[in-house]
């Protein structure tokens, strides 16, 4: 393995992992606040509702990480 698909590897590794600490706890956090205390009860909606917020916050995770790599900080 050479140095860039090493590097490109602990970058992957790093967003793997911190996509797991992170939505997790998001996810059950979302999923609490709409049925629990919004009364949703239309599971489209909500699988909707909770794509989009993970979604936009992984966005924000990766390039946040890229761009950190890019810097030589990881």
């Amino acid at each position: 393995m050479n140095r860039t698909e090493k590097n490109a590897f602990r970058e992957a590794l790093i967003i793997v992992l911190m996509g797991a600490v992170i939505n997790f706890p998001l996810q059950t956090f979302l999923l609490w606040l709409t049925i629990d205390n919004w009364h949703w009860s239309n599971p489209l909606m909500i699988s909707l509702f909770v794509q989009a917020i993970l979604t936009l916050v992984a966005l924000v995770r990766v390039f946040s990480i890229r761009m950190r790599f890019q810097r030589g900080k990881f």
